[in-house]
Protein backbone atom coordinates (compact mmCIF):
# COMPACT_ATOMS: atom_id res chain seq x y z
CA UNK A 1 0.00 0.00 0.00
CA UNK A 2 1.42 3.77 -1.11
CA UNK A 3 1.55 6.03 1.55
CA UNK A 4 0.93 9.32 0.85
CA UNK A 5 1.38 11.01 3.99
CA UNK A 6 5.42 11.31 4.21
CA UNK A 7 6.53 11.17 8.01
CA UNK A 8 9.74 13.68 6.90
CA UNK A 9 7.05 16.26 6.74
CA UNK A 10 4.97 15.85 9.78
CA UNK A 11 5.12 18.33 12.77
CA UNK A 12 6.50 15.50 14.84
CA UNK A 13 9.35 14.32 12.52
CA UNK A 14 9.92 17.99 10.81
CA UNK A 15 11.70 19.37 14.62
CA UNK A 16 14.23 16.41 14.33
CA UNK A 17 16.02 17.74 11.02
CA UNK A 18 18.83 20.41 11.13
CA UNK A 19 17.11 22.56 8.74
CA UNK A 20 16.91 21.82 4.71
CA UNK A 21 18.31 22.99 1.15
CA UNK A 22 16.18 24.63 -1.89
CA UNK A 23 17.45 23.93 -4.56
CA UNK A 24 16.11 24.85 -8.01
CA UNK A 25 17.49 23.53 -11.40
CA UNK A 26 17.43 24.95 -15.27
CA UNK A 27 15.36 21.85 -16.05
CA UNK A 28 12.55 23.32 -14.08
CA UNK A 29 12.37 21.30 -11.02
CA UNK A 30 13.06 22.12 -7.04
CA UNK A 31 14.99 20.19 -4.78
CA UNK A 32 14.15 19.99 -0.81
CA UNK A 33 17.02 17.86 0.55
CA UNK A 34 16.27 17.63 5.02
CA UNK A 35 19.91 17.64 6.97
CA UNK A 36 19.91 15.39 9.70
CA UNK A 37 21.46 15.88 12.97
CA UNK A 38 24.58 14.02 12.38
CA UNK A 39 24.78 15.23 8.34
CA UNK A 40 25.48 12.05 7.47
CA UNK A 41 22.04 11.16 6.20
CA UNK A 42 19.76 13.36 3.69
CA UNK A 43 16.01 13.00 3.22
CA UNK A 44 15.64 14.49 -0.67
CA UNK A 45 12.49 14.80 -2.49
CA UNK A 46 11.90 16.64 -5.95
CA UNK A 47 9.19 18.67 -7.51
CA UNK A 48 6.82 17.96 -10.29
CA UNK A 49 4.58 20.23 -12.23
CA UNK A 50 1.65 18.03 -13.66
CA UNK A 51 0.02 19.73 -16.64
CA UNK A 52 -3.51 19.89 -14.78
CA UNK A 53 -2.10 20.86 -11.53
CA UNK A 54 -5.23 22.12 -9.97
CA UNK A 55 -6.99 18.93 -11.02
CA UNK A 56 -3.80 16.84 -9.67
CA UNK A 57 -4.07 18.65 -6.42
CA UNK A 58 -7.84 18.03 -5.75
CA UNK A 59 -7.39 14.02 -6.38
CA UNK A 60 -4.74 14.30 -3.49
CA UNK A 61 -7.28 15.91 -1.07
CA UNK A 62 -9.92 13.81 -1.75
CA UNK A 63 -7.87 11.22 -0.32
CA UNK A 64 -6.20 12.92 2.21
CA UNK A 65 -8.17 16.16 3.23
CA UNK A 66 -9.38 14.54 6.61
CA UNK A 67 -6.24 13.59 7.83
CA UNK A 68 -4.70 17.04 6.77
CA UNK A 69 -6.86 19.94 7.17
CA UNK A 70 -4.42 22.54 8.56
CA UNK A 71 -2.33 21.57 5.34
CA UNK A 72 -4.92 21.66 2.61
CA UNK A 73 -6.23 24.84 4.27
CA UNK A 74 -3.02 26.59 4.15
CA UNK A 75 -2.58 25.83 0.36
CA UNK A 76 -6.39 27.24 -0.68
CA UNK A 77 -5.86 30.21 0.77
CA UNK A 78 -2.16 30.63 -0.64
CA UNK A 79 -4.25 30.06 -4.11
CA UNK A 80 -7.13 32.13 -3.26
CA UNK A 81 -4.16 35.24 -2.61
CA UNK A 82 -2.46 34.55 -5.44
CA UNK A 83 -4.62 33.36 -8.42
CA UNK A 84 -1.84 33.02 -10.83
CA UNK A 85 0.44 30.29 -8.87
CA UNK A 86 0.98 26.90 -9.65
CA UNK A 87 1.19 23.86 -7.30
CA UNK A 88 3.89 21.19 -7.68
CA UNK A 89 3.68 18.36 -6.22
CA UNK A 90 6.33 16.19 -4.32
CA UNK A 91 7.87 13.08 -4.66
CA UNK A 92 10.66 11.30 -3.12
CA UNK A 93 14.08 11.21 -4.98
CA UNK A 94 14.36 7.81 -7.17
CA UNK A 95 10.61 7.57 -6.76
CA UNK A 96 8.04 9.52 -9.01
CA UNK A 97 4.97 7.40 -7.53
CA UNK A 98 6.21 8.48 -3.36
CA UNK A 99 4.12 11.39 -3.86
CA UNK A 100 3.60 13.45 -0.61
CA UNK A 101 0.18 14.52 0.15
CA UNK A 102 1.59 16.36 3.04
CA UNK A 103 3.83 18.63 1.02
CA UNK A 104 3.75 21.25 -1.51
CA UNK A 105 5.05 23.79 -3.41
CA UNK A 106 3.61 27.04 -5.33
CA UNK A 107 5.15 29.59 -7.41
CA UNK A 108 3.89 32.54 -8.79
CA UNK A 109 5.52 35.00 -11.42
CA UNK A 110 3.35 37.81 -10.29
CA UNK A 111 5.25 37.76 -7.13
CA UNK A 112 8.20 36.21 -8.25
CA UNK A 113 7.95 33.95 -5.35
CA UNK A 114 7.31 30.40 -4.20
CA UNK A 115 6.02 29.01 -1.40
CA UNK A 116 6.55 25.42 0.99
CA UNK A 117 3.86 24.21 1.94
CA UNK A 118 4.69 21.72 4.71
CA UNK A 119 1.54 20.45 7.16
CA UNK A 120 0.43 23.63 7.37
CA UNK A 121 3.58 25.09 8.35
CA UNK A 122 4.45 28.25 5.30
CA UNK A 123 7.82 29.20 4.05
CA UNK A 124 7.80 31.65 1.19
CA UNK A 125 11.15 32.26 -0.59
CA UNK A 126 11.34 35.18 -2.40
CA UNK A 127 13.09 34.68 -6.27
CA UNK A 128 13.50 36.47 -8.82
CA UNK A 129 11.14 36.76 -12.22
CA UNK A 130 13.35 34.49 -14.29
CA UNK A 131 13.75 31.67 -11.29
CA UNK A 132 10.51 31.48 -11.26
CA UNK A 133 9.88 31.30 -15.18
CA UNK A 134 12.68 29.25 -15.05
CA UNK A 135 10.64 26.82 -12.72
CA UNK A 136 7.82 26.94 -14.46
CA UNK A 137 8.82 26.42 -17.62
CA UNK A 138 10.44 23.68 -17.26
CA UNK A 139 12.51 22.66 -20.60
CA UNK A 140 16.42 22.33 -19.24
CA UNK A 141 18.66 19.18 -19.38
CA UNK A 142 17.21 17.03 -15.93
CA UNK A 143 20.50 15.46 -15.47
CA UNK A 144 24.07 16.70 -15.68
CA UNK A 145 23.74 20.46 -14.96
CA UNK A 146 23.87 22.23 -11.47
CA UNK A 147 21.32 24.25 -9.64
CA UNK A 148 21.04 27.89 -10.66
CA UNK A 149 19.83 28.46 -6.84
CA UNK A 150 20.77 26.65 -4.03
CA UNK A 151 19.82 28.09 -0.53
CA UNK A 152 20.21 26.72 3.01
CA UNK A 153 17.13 27.42 6.07
CA UNK A 154 18.86 26.63 9.40
CA UNK A 155 16.44 25.31 12.20
CA UNK A 156 17.32 27.50 14.44
CA UNK A 157 16.27 30.49 12.58
CA UNK A 158 12.70 29.62 11.87
CA UNK A 159 12.21 26.84 13.87
CA UNK A 160 9.61 25.26 11.71
CA UNK A 161 7.15 27.87 12.02
CA UNK A 162 5.37 30.34 9.06
CA UNK A 163 8.80 32.05 7.75
CA UNK A 164 9.94 34.17 5.14
CA UNK A 165 13.10 34.55 3.25
CA UNK A 166 14.24 37.29 1.13
CA UNK A 167 17.05 37.71 -1.15
CA UNK A 168 19.03 39.72 1.26
CA UNK A 169 19.32 37.07 3.77
CA UNK A 170 20.49 34.40 0.73
CA UNK A 171 24.29 33.17 1.26
CA UNK A 172 24.98 32.78 -2.79
CA UNK A 173 21.31 33.75 -4.19
CA UNK A 174 21.31 33.11 -8.34
CA UNK A 175 24.36 31.31 -9.36
CA UNK A 176 26.15 31.03 -12.31
CA UNK A 177 24.79 28.44 -14.89
CA UNK A 178 22.36 27.28 -17.68
CA UNK A 179 18.67 30.05 -17.43
CA UNK A 180 20.83 32.17 -15.25
CA UNK A 181 21.45 35.89 -16.58
CA UNK A 182 21.54 37.86 -13.35
CA UNK A 183 24.62 38.43 -11.14
CA UNK A 184 25.00 36.29 -7.89
CA UNK A 185 24.58 37.88 -4.69
CA UNK A 186 27.54 36.94 -2.66
CA UNK A 187 29.39 39.35 -0.47
CA UNK A 188 32.48 40.21 -2.12
CA UNK A 189 36.26 39.57 -0.29
CA UNK A 190 37.59 41.91 1.40
CA UNK A 191 40.47 43.70 -0.35
CA UNK A 192 43.14 42.67 1.36
CA UNK A 193 42.51 38.82 0.70
CA UNK A 194 41.72 39.91 -2.90
CA UNK A 195 43.63 37.70 -5.46
CA UNK A 196 46.48 40.58 -6.89
CA UNK A 197 45.88 41.53 -9.92
CA UNK A 198 47.62 39.85 -12.71
CA UNK A 199 50.70 42.28 -14.09
CA UNK A 200 50.16 43.68 -17.14
CA UNK A 201 53.38 43.86 -19.28
CA UNK A 202 53.76 47.05 -20.94
CA UNK A 203 54.73 46.35 -24.70
CA UNK A 204 55.93 48.30 -27.30
CA UNK A 205 54.54 48.15 -31.18
CA UNK A 206 57.43 47.45 -33.30
CA UNK A 207 57.82 49.99 -35.88
CA UNK A 208 57.09 48.93 -39.44
CA UNK A 209 59.81 48.75 -42.14
CA UNK A 210 59.82 51.94 -44.50
CA UNK A 211 59.39 50.11 -48.11
CA UNK A 212 62.45 50.77 -50.26
CA UNK A 213 62.09 53.64 -53.14
CA UNK A 214 63.11 51.65 -56.14
CA UNK A 215 65.01 54.34 -58.69
CA UNK A 216 63.17 54.65 -61.61
CA UNK A 217 65.19 53.55 -64.60
CA UNK A 218 65.69 56.02 -67.51
CA UNK A 219 65.66 54.57 -70.96
CA UNK A 220 68.73 55.99 -72.93
CA UNK A 221 68.25 53.75 -75.66
CA UNK A 222 66.75 55.28 -78.36
CA UNK A 223 65.09 53.12 -80.69
CA UNK A 224 62.78 54.12 -83.34
CA UNK A 225 60.17 52.92 -85.00
CA UNK A 226 61.12 54.12 -88.64
CA UNK A 227 65.00 53.85 -89.36
CA UNK A 228 64.60 56.23 -92.03
CA UNK A 229 64.02 58.63 -88.87
CA UNK A 230 67.41 57.84 -87.47
CA UNK A 231 69.16 61.09 -86.98
CA UNK A 232 72.43 58.78 -87.50
CA UNK A 233 71.45 58.73 -91.51
CA UNK A 234 71.71 62.46 -92.22
CA UNK A 235 74.86 63.44 -90.24
CA UNK A 236 77.81 64.78 -92.38
CA UNK A 237 80.83 62.42 -92.96
CA UNK A 238 84.08 63.88 -91.23
CA UNK A 239 85.72 64.22 -94.47
CA UNK A 240 84.76 64.12 -97.92
CA UNK A 241 87.50 62.03 -99.42
CA UNK A 242 87.66 62.04 -102.98
CA UNK A 243 87.33 59.64 -105.37
CA UNK A 244 89.76 57.64 -107.32
CA UNK A 245 89.25 58.26 -110.90
CA UNK A 246 88.15 55.32 -113.07
CA UNK A 247 89.09 54.63 -116.04
CA UNK A 248 86.77 53.93 -118.22
CA UNK A 249 86.90 52.09 -121.76
CA UNK A 250 86.51 54.31 -124.70
CA UNK A 251 84.19 53.31 -127.60
CA UNK A 252 87.78 53.16 -130.32
CA UNK A 253 89.28 51.74 -127.64
CA UNK A 254 89.48 47.79 -128.64
CA UNK A 255 88.53 45.08 -126.10
CA UNK A 256 90.47 43.13 -124.44
CA UNK A 257 89.66 39.41 -123.83
CA UNK A 258 91.39 36.73 -121.83
CA UNK A 259 90.91 32.85 -122.13
CA UNK A 260 87.34 31.54 -122.00
CA UNK A 261 86.03 31.86 -118.16
CA UNK A 262 88.70 34.85 -117.29
CA UNK A 263 87.66 37.96 -119.10
CA UNK A 264 88.63 41.33 -117.99
CA UNK A 265 88.32 44.99 -118.44
CA UNK A 266 92.42 45.30 -118.63
CA UNK A 267 95.11 43.14 -120.48
CA UNK A 268 97.48 41.69 -118.55
CA UNK A 269 99.74 44.35 -118.30
CA UNK A 270 97.10 47.25 -117.77
CA UNK A 271 96.38 45.47 -114.81
CA UNK A 272 99.13 45.26 -112.96
CA UNK A 273 100.28 48.47 -114.53
CA UNK A 274 96.59 49.60 -112.67
CA UNK A 275 97.22 47.89 -109.29
CA UNK A 276 100.78 49.47 -108.89
CA UNK A 277 99.52 53.16 -109.27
Amino acid sequence: MTVFIRPEFTPGTLPTFNGYHLQIFASGRAKISFQTLTLKKKHEFYTALPKRDRDGLQRQKARSLVALPDHYAAVDQLLADYPDARVFRLHAKGDNNATADNAHLLASLEQASLWLVMSGVVHQWELTTMLVHVLLQGKGKRTGEASIFNEYAPTQDHDWEDATFEMVDYAKGLREGPGNTASATAPKAPLSKAAPLPTLAVTRPIPKAEPRIQPTQVETDYVSDDPGDDPSLFADLLHDLEEDAFLEQQDNQPWKTTSKGRSTLYGTDDLRAELLR
